[in-house]
């Protein structure tokens, strides 16, 4: 008869493998945290410049086509505190209530539609009366076609709120195209006109009074505001930034009671904007919370040479 034993664990061996189990779960709970610590951090990361860097290209892309001169900072609690863009410094602590940025927008939609452009930003003024402005080479009925599509029927060439046009910058001291004649600040409209659809190549002023005609203008159916609103339940200095259009000043309209409203960001912390020698520049920056106070922020900057 054979005798067959069975050989085990001993105590001290099982000990030993539950003692590196518990080694190798704590290493690999460790590392599980961290890769997960680390993935919610680069996707905090990935997301605040994303958004952060998809507003700023959004705001340079409408400064690209302002009106020289018409770029204004505004006090919101306060109208009558306000400073031209060009007056205005960076980092000014004077100046911190100015945290609206507004301005006048030309036509690039309709410019650049075509083969050629469907307003040619051309004025024969021999040919053109206090009524009357003669361009030609326009197509203004295509003009007028793009711009109430742009603006959901809101604007038009002929019945609705009309366009405008602003006259090639003067150099006469004293009548200098900027802000303050384009009805931003006030009912001062004295640079821009408003205009209606006569013919496909002839638009026909809204008023009959004096006004000095250039060789070139430029069209213009909407001015533009960037609005920081602190919006519960953010708080902790940080707010909302939006963006104001399809409103026209030199028609009396101002971008809060007249204007459509876009959010273009959530918890902004920084909004800065100056202009220098005909460059604007731009500091936009975001934040994101990954949990109790840990925030991720971005900031960008931009130029716009004009």
């Amino acid at each position: 008869m054979i005798n067959k034993t069975k050989k085990a664990f001993s105590l001290i061996e099982v000990i030993f493998v539950l003692v590196i189990l518990g080694i190798v779960a704590s290493i690999s709970s460790q590392i599980i945290v961290q890769v997960y610590e680390s993935y919610i951090t680069q996707r905090a990361v990935y997301n605040v410049n994303t958004k952060t860097e998809l507003a700023i290209n959004q705001i340079v892309n409408r400064l690209t086509y302002s009106v020289s001169g018409s770029a204004i900072a505004k006090d919101a609690s306060d109208s009558t505190h306000y400073k031209l863009l060009n007056d205005l410094d960076f980092l000014d602590v004077n100046d911190s209530k100015l945290t609206i940025l507004e301005w006048i927008g030309y036509d690039n939609d309709s410019f650049s539609a075509g083969d050629t452009p469907y307003w040619s930003g051309v004025a024969d003024y021999t040919a053109s009366t206090k009524d009357i402005l003669e361009t030609p080479a326009s197509k203004l009925s295509k003009v007028d076609e793009i711009i109430k599509n742009l603006s959901n029927n809101k604007v038009g060439l002929k019945a609705f709120n009309n366009p405008a046009i602003i006259f090639a910058p003067r150099t006469v001291e004293g009548d200098e195209i900027n802000a303050k004649c384009m009805g931003l600040v006030d009912n001062n409209t004295s640079c821009i006109h408003s205009v209606t659809w006569e013919t496909d190549t002839s638009f026909d002023f809204n008023t009959t009074s004096s006004k000095l005609i250039t060789e070139r203008y430029l069209f213009t159916w909407s001015a533009y505001a960037l609005v920081p609103i602190d919006e519960a339940p953010i708080g902790d200095g940080l707010y909302n930034l939006y963006l104001y259009y399809n409103y026209q000043p030199w028609n009396n309209e101002r971008y809060k009671a007249d204007g459509t409203k876009k959010l273009l960001l959530t918890n902004v912390s920084v909004f800065k904007f100056t202009e220098n020698g005909g460059v604007i520049q731009l500091k936009l920056c975001a934040t994101e919370n990954i949990g109790a106070d840990y925030n991720i922020s971005s900031c960008k900057e931009k130029a716009i040479i004009k």
